[in-house]
């Protein structure tokens, strides 16, 4: 058994603790909590038991090379990943210049309201 075949086991129990954890205290969504176990449960079982599940994926995909086959998915896996975290970003931005605009013309429309009470106050006192 080699080295990393036992460290990455550990480190992904490690993690997946954590990440129950947060879920637990609500820091984490049940969906990110699932990518992840799913994550590094999924290291954990590349790592006991490396050509087993690597030369299945090559035979399923066509690659000659189990590695080959391993690098492909997980690139693969990186770019939706990528793209999955932009469109959250994006959505994330675009709620929140929704936010300053309307806080911004609230708070607008809270200092013309105040201009026009101290302008009536101000003829009121003059006219006293």
């Amino acid at each position: 058994m080699q080295f990393y075949q036992w460290l990455v086991p550990l480190i992904g129990i490690y993690y997946v603790y954590r990440i129950v954890g947060q879920y637990r205290e609500q820091k984490r969504l049940a969906s990110s909590t699932i990518i992840w176990i799913v994550f590094w449960t999924t290291c954990s079982f590349l790592a006991l038991f490396p050509d087993l599940l690597s030369l299945k994926m090559a035979n399923v995909l066509g690659f000659k090379s189990n590695v080959n086959a391993v690098i492909f998915v997980a690139l693969g896996l990186l770019f939706v990943f990528m793209f999955y975290l932009t469109a959250i970003i994006e959505k994330m931005e675009r709620q929140l210049s929704e936010a300053i605009r309307s806080l911004t013309l609230e708070n607008q429309r809270l200092k013309e309201k105040l201009a026009r009470g101290k302008q009536l106050s101000d003829e009121d006192t003059l006219h006293s």
